[in-house]
């Protein structure tokens, strides 16, 4: 067990990330704007199909973003209520539901609806799968996790990008759009499998802790962590694990639910958490990523041109993507937030140079000078934010609030993607390049912040988190050794079976 079990959960549950990952990058390779006048699509045949005004087309990136708001909504009271591995597998019904709808759309409306569900499904499955895999991550790896299952959504997006290439030298626009419901539909593959998958996996320890079921939660710890190199580091966990969660316990049962917006320590670790998850989509990645066709067709390249860098972008992104999953719990998360906010800058600075020098020339070699600028771009923000922050936002909420305060982050945070993804094809029609520079000017503020207020968790067990906040941690890993840590979970392990309820499931 141990290590290869650890990590075998962490795949079956990081493969939610399909899901989200493939159904973004395909509005990017297909249906995304690739004409300064906002008149024609990458993929004829999506026109011809549905014939769509401009308000719809812009509304084609967005409407997604809004299903992703509308499945937040949910979350909190699915994966406290449920566990986090049946709120995954609800999340992949949902998923598969909107892979049909789009996939069988012949009207606008339809397709519509689909986009919306399939949205609903990946606000389910960010907010979970972030927080399943830090829950079940040993403190020296859960970053690495955490990143693998991003690193699993951008190859998705890849896989997305590539497809809608290859579907462009279809001829026949009508056919083009019969071919593209193919990688639609694929979306039920990694759907149905995540449903079957997550019978496989276990519950979170932490979540079952919470819930006062204790051997079982032992039971999976043990499965989970049982080959560290601390020999009965499982049992200090457990226990440290416990005698936290009996705090938090009694803690939520006498607050209300508005308690992390009135209590000043949880009120801080939310408002980190949000920090971190919105800088990902004020850096501009997000917002490239889906309209990146209308940038490479203002720089003077062709339709199958723009796909076939929309493909090389992919590959480009999955490349920092596996950089940051090698970095991650090497020199944390706090160096990577800071060195990406720089670097992202710099290259968007010198890709708005290019790009205002081109609509001055018109000249091919500031088109090519651009595109490389995007492409350096998006390696950097793979290598430093493709993780970091889902990882970093899970890690710094305590247990009791974790789903809740994850699911209040990537609303923030959706809410400025859906309010950029609306506005990008207006602001690239009027401003061109200089729209480069709102998502410079959101670096330059986020940079104090992640400075003054995000403290490091690199190498910490999520009760440990605490420290890092100036908060007490009730038991220390290290607080006692070997031997005293086997003898309080003999201990507490017959508390657990004189319990009714407990001993009733023993026997």
């Amino acid at each position: 067990m141990g290590r290869i079990y650890n990590w075998r959960c962490a795949i079956i549950a990081g493969s939610g990330s399909i899901l989200y990952g493939y159904d973004a990058a395909v509005i990017a390779s297909t249906y995304a704007l690739c004409t300064q006048s906002t008149s024609a699509l990458a993929q004829e045949g999506f026109l011809t199909q549905f014939t769509p005004s401009a308000n719809v087309l812009g509304a084609v990136g967005s409407v997604y973003f809004a299903g992703v708001i509308l499945g937040l909504g949910f979350v909190s009271m699915l994966a406290d209520r449920f566990g986090r591995k049946r709120t995954i597998q609800i999340g992949g019904v949902i998923g598969l539901i909107g892979a049909i709808f789009q996939a069988c759309s012949y009207k606008i409306e339809l397709f519509f609806v689909g986009r919306v569900i399939a949205g609903m499904a990946s606000g389910i499955m960010l907010t979970t799968v972030n927080i399943y895999q830090a829950e079940i991550a040993p403190p020296h790896l859960r970053g690495t996790m955490v990143a693998f299952q991003i690193v699993i959504l951008d190859v998705a997006g890849t896989l997305a990008s590539w497809v809608g290439y290859g579907c462009n030298f279809s001829g026949n626009a009508s056919f083009s759009w019969l071919v593209l419901r193919f990688p639609i539909a694929l979306q039920c593959v990694p759907a149905v499998g995540l449903i079957i998958g997550c019978f496989f996996i276990p519950f979170s320890p932490r979540w079952l802790i919470s819930k006062d079921r204790q051997l079982e939660a032992q039971e999976v710890l043990k499965r989970l962590h049982d080959d560290h190199s601390d020999p009965v580091f499982w049992e200090k966990e457990y226990l440290q694990i416990s005698a936290q969660l009996a705090v938090e316990k009694v803690e939520k049962e006498t607050s209300k639910w508005n308690h992390m917006f009135t209590n000043r320590s949880e009120l801080r670790r939310v408002a980190v958490a949000i920090a971190s998850l919105t800088s990902v989509q004020t850096n501009g990645a997000q917002t490239i990523q889906i309209y990146q066709a209308v940038l490479y067709a203002g720089l003077g390249f062709s339709t199958r041109m723009v796909l076939l860098m929309s493909g090389v972008f992919g590959i480009c992104n999955t490349a920092g993507g596996v950089v940051n999953l090698l970095l991650i719990d090497r020199i944390g998360r706090r160096k990577l937030f800071l060195h990406g906010l720089f670097f992202l800058s710099v290259w968007l600075a010198i890709f708005a140079a290019c790009s205002a020098k081109y609509n001055d020339t018109l000249s091919t070699s500031w088109g090519k000078a651009g595109i490389a600028c995007v492409m350096l771009y998006i390696f950097v923000f793979g290598a430093t934010f493709t993780a970091s922050p889902y990882a970093y936002a899970a890690e710094v909420l305590p247990t009791k609030i974790r789903a809740k305060g994850m699911a209040t982050a990537l609303f923030f945070s959706n809410s400025v993607t859906l309010t950029f993804s609306q506005t990008a094809p207006i602001a690239l029609a009027h401003i061109k390049w200089k729209f480069d520079l709102v998502f410079i000017a959101c670096n330059v503020f986020f940079f104090p912040i992640v400075y003054f207020f995000f403290p490091e968790t690199k190498g910490l067990t999520l009760e440990e988190v605490n420290h890092a906040f100036g908060e007490k941690v009730e038991v220390e890993i290290n607080e006692f050794d070997n031997a005293q840590a086997e003898r309080k979970l003999e201990m507490a392990q017959v508390e657990d079976v004189t319990k009714p309820d407990n001993a009733a499931a023993v026997v």
